[in-house]
């Protein structure tokens, strides 16, 4: 392939999808991918190790991105696979919802352009409106004429206006019993995807964070009732997810937890309409062929017995987390050429990992045809330094801040954390399910030839990081639960 004919190539990431449910539910995708790598592990638990990973195919202790050191400044850009794509002609750009995987943290050093998008920034050539409002000193009506007059002053006055009245529907809608009218971000980084795709003359890389299934959760306009049947008025921050996980059990929150698990799986049906549409475009508005790799930078913990009873990605490594999705979806057949001829649908069944993402789109991107069972392991790895979250309130902050190893060799999966905890589990059975093989024991120097030694010096805590960050910057953060 010469420059002016090479794909485009999308690696899209659902933030927080699980393999289990997403089989269940992306039944478009599953249909529309001619390559599906059935058993793709994540190279750690939530956002900020899997997608310094993601970029370099390193665990944490190796790229020194982790919940001590939350930006992405220890990264060469020289490191990443996004960089030598530059070199066959490749324009590259990042569309993110996702706050840890954009400028505020540095994500953006990697792209030549990147777009974020956020609640109070739907339409991204607008005005941050939530930026507006942790600067403003005013209330009440003048709050409001204040932004009526930055609005109308800035560049694009309309969709500056259009993303606080955005804002405010998606406020008034969490005080009342009634539905939310917008999504959290999944049609705007789409349609913005699209574009950022379609209108440069020569081959683009991207990379895009769809945010809508991680939490908070509640019902929006565009989910399929009949999946998840749960109220308007519920909304999954009138309980603590630390409350579950410091609890024996689910207990009193069983019936809450049962509702985020239905608007989760519904959330999951609604992303995989707004990717199929986004495919159909893309096909439609481009000449150039796409292929996009969809997956997830870690799934989430639902408080099944497999999960450990726990909610949400904070100081895990279950297979809820690590077992993730990840199917190649070419627009058309042309777009993808595989070694043999080989007979669409692919399923890689053996082990693979987010560590050999670049070579994915390496291949992609040559003259030769895609071979996916060269990306078939022997074994894979995944490492957490510290929680995600805020500790517990009345936790062990030794335990629940602890870093934490797995090797998976075969059907099995090997673990250890800092504290010298060790466990052996079986992973052969359903996606995303773990069961602990107690008369099994670890390999006699299994962590030791995998990884180097742990991180002993943490530096400042990160949640002195996010001090640092912004008043909106820092709301976004909250919201999301990570502090």
């Amino acid at each position: 392939m010469t420059g002016t004919d090479r794909p485009n190539i999308v690696v899209l990431c659902l933030d927080t999808v699980r393999k289990d449910v997403y089989d269940r539910y992306a039944t478009r995708l599953r249909e529309r991918a001619a390559v599906r790598f059935e058993g793709m592990r994540a190279l750690g638990g939530w956002s900020v190790p899997s997608h310094a990973g993601m970029l370099t195919g390193s665990v944490p202790s190796e790229t020194g991105v982790h919940a001590h050191q939350r930006r992405f400044d220890p990264i060469d850009v020289g490191d990443t696979w996004i960089a030598p794509l530059a070199r066959r002609g490749y324009e590259s750009v990042c569309v993110t919802s996702n706050i840890y995987a954009s400028p505020v943290f540095g994500f953006d050093r990697f792209f030549d352009r990147t777009i974020p998008i956020s609640p109070s920034r739907r339409l991204p050539a607008g005005m941050d409106v939530q930026q507006h409002i942790s600067e403003r000193s005013t209330d009440g009506v003048e709050a409001y004429a204040d932004f009526v007059r930055e609005a109308l002053a800035h560049d694009h006055p309309l969709r500056s206006l259009a993303n606080g009245v955005l804002l405010k529907l998606d406020d008034v809608s969490r005080k009342l019993p009634i539905e939310k009218p917008t999504d959290f971000g999944g049609r705007a980084i789409a349609r913005t995807l699209e574009r950022e795709v379609t209108e440069p003359d020569g081959p683009v890389v991207a990379f895009a964070n769809l945010m809508d299934a991680h939490g908070p959760h509640t019902a929006f306009r565009g989910l399929d009732d009949s999946i998840h049947g749960v109220s308007a008025d519920f909304h999954s921050s009138s309980f603590r997810d630390s409350d579950v996980n410091v609890a024996d059990g689910l207990g009193e929150y069983e019936s809450d937890v049962e509702r985020v698990r239905r608007l989760y799986a519904a959330t999951v049906d609604y992303l995989d309409r707004v990717v199929d549409d986004l495919l159909s475009a893309l096909a439609a508005g481009d000449d150039r062929e796409s292929i996009l790799l969809v997956t997830a930078d870690h799934g989430e913990n639902l408080g099944y017995e497999s999960d450990g009873y726990l909610m949400n990605h904070m100081s895990s490594l279950s297979e809820g987390l690590l077992h993730v999705p990840f199917d190649v979806v070419p627009t058309s057949g042309r777009a993808l050429e595989l070694a043999d001829d080989t007979v669409r649908p692919v399923d890689v069944n053996g082990l693979s990992s987010h560590a050999d993402l670049g070579e994915v789109v390496r291949s992609l991107a040559s003259d030769d045809p895609f071979d996916p069972f060269a990306l078939e392991r022997e074994r894979a790895r995944a490492e957490i330094v510290g929680s995600g979250s805020g500790i517990p309130e009345g936790g062990d902050e030794s335990y629940w801040d602890r870093s934490q190893r797995v090797v998976y060799e075969d059907e099995r999966k090997y673990y250890r954390d800092r504290l010298g905890t060790e466990a052996v589990y079986d992973v052969s059975g359903p996606p995303s399910k773990q069961v602990e093989l107690p008369d099994e024991t670890v390999p006699n120097g299994l962590f030791e030839s995998v990884f180097g030694d742990w991180v002993s010096d943490h530096g400042r805590d990160g949640r002195a990081h996010a001090e640092e960050v912004d008043a909106a910057s820092r709301a976004r953060l909250e919201d999301l639960g990570y502090l």
